[in-house]
């Protein structure tokens, strides 16, 4: 039996893993063109800025392909020929399967906007993305990163540390209104105008101004122009699926591989995982969810199911972490989805960037977190959602789920300082 899995990322990895330790005697191949070892895609900031070496975000030592016995294939998938079972790979040699895993990950959203093809434009996803902004960190002086989220607070901050002046353009009233509410936001924008980080809010972006093929500034839908040398883009990602538009895979309206509820795709002997597959989330919407610990347990299930197995992949309670520059960040659950008679209970550590809201039903049952400036432990926070806590009970016990240092001061509730608000 050959296996063949496409991508090397956290799904994938996990797939061939899970594989190998269930069959001692298959052939397993894996196709990978970003990186000749698996990395951990959450710490390549780290690597940008120069806190981390290339071997502390890998996982494994660097002979575990040996030691496994995969065979790694070092190109990009072009075409898939489900009915002959066939890859065709960039080079033209042609790749056989029995049986096949997509994971091919995402890559950054660009929309086509004058002059993106200026020398000095370019993203923060991938490992050549990494590549590429060190170098401009050694050369540039002025930067214009558009759009916010996660991707593009890092990418503010691997250009700060570097000793560059940034400007951040931000389309929304607030930064990231998705997954923070306005005084949240607020906490995270002074922050970053602390550290010198100029803010645009409520701009949109219009194109980039090149001249001799460089970039030397970008003009706003506003029509300001503000002078640069490198424009990075981060206003998302989408699956990595354009490979696939001619085979018969199945694809959701943003690209997403459809499966069913065993990760298999519309096609005999395929199964996908990660940042390319659209699921059914909880409120029955089919998207991808572009996290690193779904990606790892898809990886794991699909590698079960392509055994033989029907193993169910069950979407749990979400959760994730970050940091905002030093702010740390730490949510669960259901935040900012307007909930039917959700209402939000707040509060503001005095003299801090400490808050702390929590979002819940008019039962009193707790279906959400969000947290900034202190550590908290998900695990803890997401049990207290399974198990239907109410507000009153999570108030008295919050200090369970402190992941803080050992001599950090402990949560208290002041009176007075908490307000509750209806969303």
């Amino acid at each position: 039996m050959h296996y063949v899995i496409i991508g090397n990322g956290v799904a994938g990895m996990n797939a061939a893993n899970t594989v190998r330790n269930r069959d001692e005697d298959c052939r397993i191949t894996i196709v990978s063109y970003e990186s000749e070892h698996f990395f951990s895609r959450t710490a390549l900031m780290y690597v940008a800025c120069g806190q981390l070496s290339e071997r502390c975000v890998e996982p494994y030592e660097r002979d575990h392909y040996q030691r496994m016995n995969f065979t790694r294939v070092r190109d990009r998938a072009v075409r898939l020929d489900s009915a002959r079972k066939t890859l065709e790979l960039e080079n033209g040699n042609p790749l056989t399967y029995d049986r096949l895993l997509i994971a091919s990950g995402s890559v950054p959203m660009m929309l086509d906007w004058p002059g993106i093809e200026f020398d000095g434009v370019g993203n923060f996803v991938t490992w050549q993305n990494m590549d590429w902004l060190r170098e401009k960190a050694g050369t540039a002086r002025r930067a214009v990163v558009v759009g916010g989220g996660l991707i593009g607070i890092e990418t503010v901050e691997i250009l700060l540390m570097a000793g560059i002046k940034v400007t951040f353009l931000i389309r929304e009233d607030f930064y990231w209104p998705i997954a923070l509410d306005e005084r949240e936001s607020a906490v995270v924008m002074d922050h970053m105008k602390h550290h010198g980080v100029e803010l645009r809010l409520k701009t949109e972006f219009k194109e980039v101004v090149g001249e001799n093929g460089k970039v030397v500034g970008i003009v706003t839908g506003q029509g300001d122009r503000l002078d640069c040398d490198t424009v990075v883009f981060t206003i998302g990602v989408r699956p990595q699926t354009d490979w696939l538009k001619d085979s018969n895979i199945e694809l959701d309206e943003r690209g997403g591989i459809v499966v069913d509820n065993h990760l298999q795709t519309s096609v005999p002997d395929v199964w996908a995982a990660g940042d390319c597959t659209s699921v059914v989330w909880f409120n029955g919407v089919r998207r991808p969810e572009q996290l690193w610990y779904t990606s790892r347990d898809q990886g794991k299930i699909a590698g079960n199911n392509m055994l033989g197995h029907s193993e169910i992949y069950r979407r749990g309670i979400f959760y994730n972490s970050a940091k905002f520059f030093d702010i740390e960040y730490t949510t669960a659950g259901l935040v900012n989805f307007g909930l039917e008679g959700e209402q939000n209970w707040y509060m503001r550590e005095a003299n801090t960037n400490n808050t702390l809201r929590i979002v819940y039903l008019p039962d009193g049952s707790v279906v959400g977190f969000n947290m900034l400036g202190r550590r908290w432990d998900h695990r803890v926070l997401v049990k207290w959602i399974h198990d239907r806590k109410k507000l009153d009970w999570v108030l008295r016990h919050i200090n369970r789920a402190l992941f803080d240092e050992e001599f950090m001061p402990r949560f208290k509730l002041v009176p007075g300082a908490s307000s509750r608000e209806v969303s």
